[in-house]
């Protein structure tokens, strides 16, 4: 049970699944909880030694672990800002009262000088709030050490030793203010590389899994294994690819891999396919997963049909004497994150086998599809019956051209 409070009030006002545990919102948390730890601590001093001014000391430190409570409770009305600025106060209330109060120098205002080095912690991006904290620290210091030497206790040393005693509490309060300014530039320096990295590991990420999976795996526990009732797949094969290789040097191969793959990747996502993988001179790509929706048939074939005439123009572009063939099937698929070190999203089922062989078993710049597709799309699409087309594993399977999309 109090393992939970405890951590329900460092969590408050942060995300469920956080990309850091590190945080302002967090660390104002922490402390918060610490200075109340830190003052009950002090109850049973208090108590004891009720005579000399305690009952003063035991009512000042519940009122303030009271008011520490509004942290969390700040943070969690996403009042961060405001948060802090009360953790600020709190501390530096209480440390003013206890000098009132206790009217001896006990030297508990230098409590107010590690105030200062946690103020870049929990101010990390507001500078200005940050610097105007620093200096209320720096100031309650310096008027509670003047206090305590001219009213408090006033003590018979000469200029001298006056002079060095107050010019060593400035310079004790400067050093202390240096310090905490490269902690703020430090800490500034790695939050920027810090933040550049995570962008790089998310783009990286990203590339290789669609968005909701990756999500899925930085957040979730297990395996990722999802079933769908209904998907489309589309496969891509450049014809005669070994030809291609023999007769292009290295670099150039590459490079139209790499512009025709590239401009696969643009058509897919404008036509709300999920790329799934490349496989040689194979592409291919999915509708309907990993988000589910009841158009993704006709997603496939608009996208083949995008496919095919932008490959008509790299065709000329790059005076190619080979073709694609482009299968499409629909139906019931598993898909899953396989892999550990080098993992990837990957598709099973049917519907994968279907559309593989319509891609296998098809024509040059020609776009074949299944049964299920062509029931699907259409009241969409133009479709030119081919008849019935044997297929290792499935036997006769009915299969359709797409031809275009109807007036």
């Amino acid at each position: 049970m109090i393992i939970r409070i405890l951590h329900a009030w460092i969590w408050c006002g942060i995300p469920a699944n956080p990309s850091y545990d590190i945080n302002p919102t967090r660390i104002s948390n922490i402390l918060s909880l610490m200075v109340i730890f830190v003052l009950l601590l002090q109850v049973p001093i208090s108590a004891y030694y009720w005579r000399y001014d305690g009952l003063y000391k035991l009512g000042l430190i519940l009122s303030h672990c009271a008011l520490l409570c509004f942290v969390p409770l700040l943070n969690r009305a996403q009042l961060q800002q405001l948060a802090k600025i009360t953790l600020v106060l709190i501390f530096i209330s209480y440390i003013c009262w206890s000098s009132v109060i206790w009217q001896a120098n006990v030297h508990v205002h230098y409590y107010l000088l590690l105030g200062i080095f946690v103020c870049p912690f929990i101010f990390s991006a507001q500078q200005v709030t940050m610097w105007l904290s620093i200096l209320s620290h720096v100031l309650f210091f310096l008027l509670i050490d003047a206090f305590y030497i001219l009213y408090i206790n006033p003590q018979d040393l000469s200029e001298y030793h006056q002079t060095v005693r107050v010019s060593s509490t400035v310079f004790l309060a400067l050093s202390c203010t240096l310090t905490s300014f490269h902690i703020s530039r430090n800490m500034s320096r790695t939050q920027q590389k810090l933040s550049l990295a995570n962008q790089r590991s998310e783009s990286l990420l990203l590339n290789i899994l669609p968005l909701p999976i990756a999500q899925r795996l930085k957040y979730a526990k297990g395996k990722i294994a999802d079933q769908y009732e209904q998907a489309s797949i589309c496969f891509v094969d450049l014809e005669s690819f070994s030809l291609l290789v023999k007769s292009l040097k290295a670099h150039e191969l590459v490079d139209l891999l790499d512009d025709v793959f590239t401009q696969f990747d643009t058509l897919s996502t404008h036509h709300g396919l999920e790329k799934i993988k490349t496989i040689g001179d194979g592409y291919m790509a999915a509708a309907g997963v990993p988000k589910s929706n009841n158009a993704h048939a006709l997603q496939c074939c608009a996208y083949a049909l995008a496919v095919k005439e932008a490959f008509a123009r790299l065709q000329i572009k790059y005076s190619l004497q080979t073709g694609l063939r482009i299968g499409i099937g629909s139906g019931e698929v598993v898909a899953g994150v396989i892999g550990r070190s080098k993992f990837c999203y990957d598709l099973w089922g049917e519907a994968v086998t279907l559309a593989a062989r319509m891609e296998s078993h098809g024509r040059s710049d020609h776009i074949q599809v299944t049964q299920s597709t062509y029931e699907m799309a259409k009241h969409k699409y133009c479709f030119e019956p081919r008849g019935e087309v044997s297929v290792k594993g499935l036997g006769q399977i009915q299969t359709y051209w797409l031809r275009g999309v109807k007036e």
